[in-house]
């Protein structure tokens, strides 16, 4: 089975460089942490994760573009691990099962709209 899913996570000039004006996250945690989930996930065959230079949307850092089965979302201010559980756990839900699941809250409130597409505000969006 191809991949279906595509996971682009900003790694550029602002996404976890306080000095640029995104959140700092822990030195040489997030990745590690993000492959591990992914590893737990068990997408292999469903979904690919790849690390990137700036995705443009600097003022909504850390910022994870999803292109899923054809559709653009865009999740900002993914600073933490637990979010990146959640997201793990609804791409293996949505992946594996017959319909898309919505995100959840804690997803929802972070999808917003960017080049192509997406759901929700288009930035700048207050915190």
């Amino acid at each position: 089975m191809a991949d279906r899913a595509l996971i682009a996570v900003c790694a550029g000039c602002c996404c976890g460089h306080p000095e640029s004006g995104g959140p700092k996250t822990p030195p040489r945690t997030l990745k590690p942490a993000i492959r591990r989930r992914m590893k737990g996930a068990q997408l292999d065959g469903l979904a690919r994760v790849a690390f990137t230079d700036c995705l443009g949307p600097c003022s909504e850092a850390n910022v994870v573009f999803l292109f899923i089965d054809g559709e653009p979302v865009w999740l900002r201010r993914m600073n933490t691990e637990p979010l990146y559980d959640a997201f793990f756990a609804w791409l293996r839900a949505a992946l594996t099962n017959g319909a898309r699941p919505s995100l959840p809250p804690e997803l929802a409130k972070r999808s917003f709209t960017w080049t192509g597409g997406g759901r929700g505000p288009s930035p700048p969006i207050a915190p």
